[in-house]
C-alpha cells in the first residue's frame, strides 16, 4: 500500500523583510543641468503621443499615452547605485560614517586602472597613469545623460529611463566599484544572479555595437570569475524619467486582489524609443527630425515584428545614432546617502530664485561626500 504523505504542520511565516529606508546615489541636478533639463523634459512632454484610437472609447476625449503624474520631478533626477534598510539610528550612523571614511581618490584609481585597460589603443581623455609620483587629483566626471530605454519591456514598460554616458569611461567601475564597497559593509542590499554559470565565467565586454562612451559594465582587473561565488547582479546606471508607480487611481491589467505592481499601469513604448534614439537629422544633435511621434493607428501592423531585443538597454540597434540629449556637459558633484520617498517642495517667499517651483520635488540627502576628489585628510589621534 503507498504510504500516506505525512502532514508537515502549518508552515512557518515568512520572515519580514527589513524595510528599505534609503539609498546611495549621484545626483544629476545642478546649475549647468537644471536648464537643460528644463527644456528637455518640456520637448519630452510636448512629444508624448495620445493613445491609440483603439485603446479609447468613442466618447473618451484622447489622453496621453503618457499621463502626466508618471512623468518625474526634475528634483529627483539620479543615479541610483543601491538602496540601503537603516531602520536604526545606529545603522543610519553607521552608513554616514562609512561613506566619510571612503578614500575617494584611491577608488578613482582603481576606476581608471580599469578603464585604461579596457580602451587600449582607443583615444580617450588622458588617464594619469599608476605609480606615478606626485599624481595630481583624477579629474571629476563631466558626462552626458542620453536617448531613452524601456522596463520591464518596450511592449508594456512601466519605467523610462535615460542613460549617461561618460567619454573616459570611468563612471560605471567606480560606481561598481562604490557599491560593492557597501555590500561587504553590510549597509547596501545586493541582488544576486538567480542562476549563476556552472563553469568559471571569462568576463568580456558587452557587444561591440554599444557605444563605447555609455556607462556600463567593464571588466575589473583578472578575467576569471571566481567559481562558486555567487555574482552580483549587473550595475544599471540610469536616471529615471518616468515611472507609473506614481499614477495615482490609473491601472493596467491584474484584478481587484493583485499587488499594486501588477496592477501598474503599462504602456507600448516602442514608437517613444524609436524617436528619441534617433532624434535628430545631423551629428551634431542640434536639428531634431520632427516634435510628433508616429503612432500606428492599431496594433496590427508590422509593429507585431518588432523584436523586444531592439529596445533592449543598452541601444544596440542601427537607430540609435543620433540620440536625444537631455543635458550634456554637467558635472557629477556628490555621491549622497537620501531617504526614500521624494518630498514636495512648496514656493515660498523665501525661495527668491524660484528653485522650489523648477525642481518640483527633491529627495532628503542625509550624508554627502564631493566628488572633487581631493585626498582624504585624516585628523591626527
Amino acid at each position: 500500500m503507498p504510504q500516506k504523505k505525512k502532514n508537515p504542520g502549518p508552515s512557518q511565516p515568512k520572515e519580514k523583510r527589513p524595510p528599505l529606508t534609503h539609498f546611495l546615489c549621484l545626483p544629476l541636478v545642478n546649475s549647468i543641468s537644471l536648464p537643460q533639463f528644463e527644456s528637455s523634459f518640456a520637448a519630452f512632454k510636448d512629444a508624448i503621443p495620445p493613445t491609440r484610437p483603439d485603446q479609447t472609447a468613442p466618447w473618451q476625449e484622447p489622453r496621453p499615452l503618457i499621463p502626466h503624474g508618471a512623468v518625474r520631478p526634475i528634483g529627483t533626477l539620479h543615479l541610483t547605485l543601491g538602496v540601503m534598510s537603516l531602520a536604526s539610528q545606529e545603522r543610519l550612523d553607521g552608513a554616514i560614517r562609512f561613506l566619510q571614511s571612503l578614500d575617494l581618490v584611491s577608488l578613482m584609481r582603481e576606476a581608471e586602472s580599469i578603464a585604461r585597460s579596457c580602451t587600449k589603443g582607443k583615444p580617450t581623455s588622458p588617464l594619469v597613469q599608476a605609480g606615478q609620483q606626485d599624481e595630481p587629483a583624477p579629474d571629476p566626471f563631466t558626462i552626458s545623460l542620453e536617448s531613452l530605454h524601456a522596463l520591464p519591456r518596450a511592449r508594456s514598460a512601466t519605467v523610462l529611463h535615460a542613460a549617461p554616458v561618460d567619454s573616459t569611461s570611468r563612471l560605471y567601475p567606480f560606481c561598481e566599484i562604490l557599491r560593492d564597497k557597501f555590500a561587504e559593509a553590510g549597509f547596501l542590499k545586493i541582488e544576486y544572479k538567480k542562476d549563476p554559470p556552472p563553469e568559471p565565467t571569462t568576463y568580456t565586454q558587452a557587444s561591440t555595437t554599444i557605444p563605447e562612451d555609455t556607462a556600463q559594465p567593464i571588466p575589473r582587473s583578472g578575467t576569471t570569475a571566481p567559481p562558486n561565488k555567487p555574482k552580483h547582479r549587473p550595475l544599471l546606471l540610469h536616471a529615471t524619467v518616468v515611472n507609473t508607480i506614481y499614477i495615482k487611481g490609473r491601472s493596467r491589467g491584474g484584478g481587484a486582489s493583485g499587488s499594486h505592481r501588477k496592477n501598474q499601469y503599462s504602456f507600448d513604448a516602442r514608437d517613444m524609443l524609436t524617436h528619441f534614439r534617433d532624434y535628430y537629422v545631423d551629428s551634431a544633435r542640434t536639428m531634431p527630425r520632427s516634435p510628433a511621434i508616429a503612432v500606428p493607428a492599431d496594433d496590427s501592423d508590422s509593429s507585431e515584428d518588432r523584436s523586444e531585443k531592439e529596445y533592449s538597454f543598452p541601444d544596440n540597434s542601427a537607430s540609435s545614432e543620433n540620440p536625444f540629449i537631455w543635458a550634456k556637459g554637467f558635472p557629477l558633484e556628490s555621491v549622497c546617502i537620501c531617504e526614500m520617498g521624494a518630498k514636495k517642495l512648496e514656493p515660498e517667499a523665501a525661495d527668491e530664485d524660484g528653485l522650489n517651483a523648477r525642481l518640483q520635488e527633491k529627495y532628503r540627502v542625509v550624508a554627502t561626500r564631493r566628488l572633487d576628489f581631493q585626498p582624504l585628510c585624516i585628523p591626527p589621534v
